[in-house]
């Protein structure tokens, strides 16, 4: 199993992190703010179909971190796939494909006390989180059931 993540900066500007976790199939999320405005969306690959990853698995996602700053639509091109030059001749899994289209929320400008506190189902979802994952993958277990359960507080 492994954790994979980075920064870089979108083509629109935005500022973006992607983490990608997984053993034969990884999930890579992406998180991107730019302003007021932010978007998170999700690509799965099977990275083991492709031979050179287990010789360079370092060289992959550094490769994979590469394609990602350079999708002209991060997030919403779903046609568009995320990948690593060292594979090209791999078989389609093994490049990254949009699973979870982009979740996109907006920051009022006056943010209140209220607004800065946890509503009930964000805390549902780290509680959740604590139950059935391990302590090292709370974090990443309540990201992923936020984008799959997408709804808004």
């Amino acid at each position: 199993k492994g954790i994979f993540k980075g920064r870089f900066s979108a083509k629109d500007k935005a500022q973006c992190t992607w983490v990608a976790t997984g053993d034969e199939e990884f999930v890579l999320g992406v998180t991107c703010k730019k302003g007021a405005k932010s978007f998170d969306c999700a690509y799965v690959a099977k990275p083991t179909t492709c031979p050179q990853y287990a010789s360079n698995a370092k060289l992959y996602w550094k490769q994979i971190a590469r394609s990602l700053k350079k999708q002209r639509k991060l997030c919403y091109d779903g046609t568009s796939l995320i990948k690593a030059g060292m594979c090209r001749k791999a078989p389609e899994d093994a490049h990254f494909k949009l699973s979870q289209t982009p979740k996109e929320t907006a920051k009022p400008k006056s943010a209140s006390s209220k607004d800065n506190e946890l509503c009930q189902d964000q805390i549902d979802k780290k509680t959740f989180a604590e139950e059935y994952c391990s302590h090292s993958w709370t974090s990443i277990c309540a990201f992923l059931f936020t984008m799959i359960q997408s709804e808004d507080c």
